[in-house]
């Protein structure tokens, strides 16, 4: 059994993409199916979630097989139903939301990245973001001020959040302009996946390459800590709370971590595989991930092959369970996803989606009928403190009229001054 989750309903989703099935959330912990979206063609660092103020979304890059045509299909949490189809510039990859939901990064085949708007999909802006080749994978520091993307060519860059989501910077800058805080050419084959540490801007960030080498850098200024060599190509990084220990999950198979506590030691502390036996034989790893406060490790493999480990017990297999197909991209979120967090049970599952709508539907009635029957309670307490005041205005009137009157009533029978 995995650590347990000390929030109780909390947790994380793991959400996976199979290649021509429907996208599917599951429980981290559990491996049970919580929600079912309709299927897109998507791939690696290929999804995300936008959350914020009166937003839930799912975004998965979609290409489609037959045109090639790209496109990135928005999900909501509470429907089975697309949507919105959202029409990119050209095919993208790599996905990242901007805070609170508002901006949708992606990273398309030219180099450029392109910034959406949400949930209207409008292009807010674009920039070049790798020179030659495609962007491979983004990602976002802790607290949402620095984007940072790899490509293809082998660079790694970084970028303000505040000046690609400036209209205004990106219409009057000049063509030559570089919306780059600085680029470092990190490899000589692609980037396959960058990943922040904690600390805003004073993090660590690493990357990996297909050539078998981690890299990890100061976020600040790019200065290069330590290089990593790893027995094959990592596809997916992931750091703890502390950026004390690296995890890669590789193409053999293997999930390595590197402690990252010496900085004179570059060698692996840890190998695990998917394969029982340790064979050479294993899928690739597509996700590596850190759920429940980073005290369990999700890997994923390419042919659907999810696992839950124990961190906190040295490593320890505490769940496995499989996709419905050979999975592409693999995102593990933070399991307060809107209305699916107040709707759905720990098995709840949003297959029928007339029988969830009537309950949505239901609900909302019962809510508008609780605020006419508080409206209606309110109204009734008016016309009570109404009946009140009434009567201490004619007591204070027949008051008045006595003392003008020299202490006589003046003809004004008590109990029958006018309202």
């Amino acid at each position: 059994m995995a650590a347990s989750s000390s929030q109780g309903g909390g947790g994380e989703l793991i959400l996976a993409a199979p290649h021509g099935r429907p996208i599917t959330a599951y429980d981290a912990l559990t491996g049970d199916v919580v929600a079912e979206f309709p299927a897109a063609n998507t791939p690696r660092h290929g999804l995300a979630a936008a959350t914020g103020p009166g937003t839930a979304f799912v975004a998965a890059s979609h290409v489609c097989p037959a045109t090639g045509a790209g496109s990135i299909r928005l999900l909501q949490w509470w429907s089975p139903a697309p949507a919105r189809e959202l029409l990119v510039p050209e095919p993208v990859a790599a996905l990242v939301a901007a805070p609170y939901g508002s901006h949708l990064l992606a990273g398309g085949g030219s180099g450029c990245v392109h910034a959406l708007a949400l949930p209207s999909g409008a292009v807010a802006s674009s920039f070049r973001a790798h020179g030659a080749g495609a962007v491979s994978c983004l990602a976002l520091n802790d607290d949402g001020s620095l984007l940072v993307s790899g490509g293809d060519d082998g660079g790694v860059a970084v970028f303000p959040l505040i000046r690609v989501l400036d209209v205004d910077y990106a219409s009057g800058a000049s063509p030559a302009a570089d919306p780059a805080i600085y680029r470092v050419a990190a490899y000589v084959a692609p980037v396959t996946s960058v990943v922040c540490g904690r600390g805003g801007c004073n993090a660590v960030v690493a990357s990996a390459s297909a050539d078998g080498t981690c890299k990890v850098w100061r976020l600040a200024d790019g200065a290069h800590l330590r290089t990593l060599a790893l027995p094959c190509a990592a596809l997916s990084l992931a750091l703890d709370s502390t950026s004390s220990s690296l995890y890669a999950g590789c193409s053999d198979g293997r999930f390595h971590v590197v402690s990252l506590n010496s900085p004179g030691t570059n060698a692996l502390t840890a190998t695990t595989s998917h394969e029982s036996d340790d064979s050479a034989s294993a899928a690739a790893l597509v996700a590596v991930s850190l759920a429940n406060g980073c005290r369990n490790l999700v890997s994923c493999s390419e042919d659907g092959e999810v696992r839950v480990w124990d961190l906190t017990r040295g490593l320890l297999l505490a769940n496995a369970f499989w996709a419905s197909g050979a999975v592409g991209g693999v995102l593990v979120v933070r399991r307060v996803p809107g209305e699916l967090a107040r709707g759905g049970g720990e098995r709840f599952r949003l297959r029928d989606g007339v029988a969830w709508t009537r309950t949505h539907e239901l609900a909302e009635m019962g809510r508008l009928l609780r605020a006419e029957e508080e409206t209606a309670t309110s109204v009734e307490l008016i016309e009570m403190n109404a009946g009140v005041y009434r009567r201490c205005l004619r007591l204070l009137l027949r008051e008045v009229t006595t003392v003008a009157n020299g202490g006589r009533r003046g003809g004004v029978k008590d109990g029958n001054a006018s309202d």
